[in-house]
């Protein structure tokens, strides 16, 4: 399981050269298999969880939390190996469109499970924080919910972002395409959590100089 073969690396070029389109900031698309879902989902099941802070805050901005996390969460077994798949995919990827949309290799160094239960309010509409660079990563492995991006803080005109298990979502980040500040960085959140949701998600975090 988990290994790179030349259809997926072209999935990856193809969502890449997608993502680095002037205004995209996200994409979606089929990646896991039903086994790798299931094996994910049951290593996930293992971790420690707890409540995530019901507010958090950056200068005027609120944003509710309605979620379990488990943080840092281990990169052991399962999660190591789909972490490694991603990162060195992604990079492969990247070097096959030019200019690659990467300025260097990176490693996942920064990971998260949430669980949401059924009826959660999910997370407000937020922007991933600056200390993370190059790409975001989200993989949903269960769970009836609705991911979607928004062009304001206000959560008008949301748009769906298809994040069913089995597919991945890569959303824009900090030097991706030589991207800056906020166009780097999608406003995104989660509602109508009705069956629950656990999901992963894989960042860079920027080292610190």
């Amino acid at each position: 399981m988990f290994g790179l073969d030349p259809s997926r690396i072209a999935q990856l070029r193809r969502a890449l050269s997608r993502l680095a389109q002037p205004g995209r900031q996200w994409v979606s698309f089929a990646f896991l298999t039903k086994d790798e879902v299931a094996c994910l989902t049951k290593l996930a099941e293992r971790q420690l969880f707890r409540s995530a802070r019901p507010e958090i805050s950056y200068k005027s901005n609120r944003v509710f939390q309605d979620f379990d996390i488990c943080f840092p969460a281990p990169r052991i077994d399962a999660f190591d190996q789909f972490a490694h798949c991603l990162e060195t995919g992604l990079v492969q990827a990247g070097q096959m469109i030019t200019p690659s949309p990467f300025s260097t290799d990176f490693r996942f160094d920064d990971f998260a499970i949430q669980r949401y239960p059924p009826g959660s309010r999910g997370i407000g509409v937020h922007r991933d924080g600056l200390r993370y660079q190059h790409i975001v990563v989200i993989a949903t492995l269960a769970g009836q919910s609705r991911l979607f991006a928004t062009p304001s803080r206000d959560g008008g005109q949301r748009r769906v972002i298809n994040d069913r298990p089995g597919r991945i979502v890569l959303l824009s980040a900090p030097a991706f395409a030589e991207r800056t500040g906020e166009a780097a960085r999608p406003l995104h959140g989660v509602d109508h959590v009705q069956g629950g949701r656990l999901s992963l998600g894989l960042r860079v975090e920027c080292q610190k100089k």
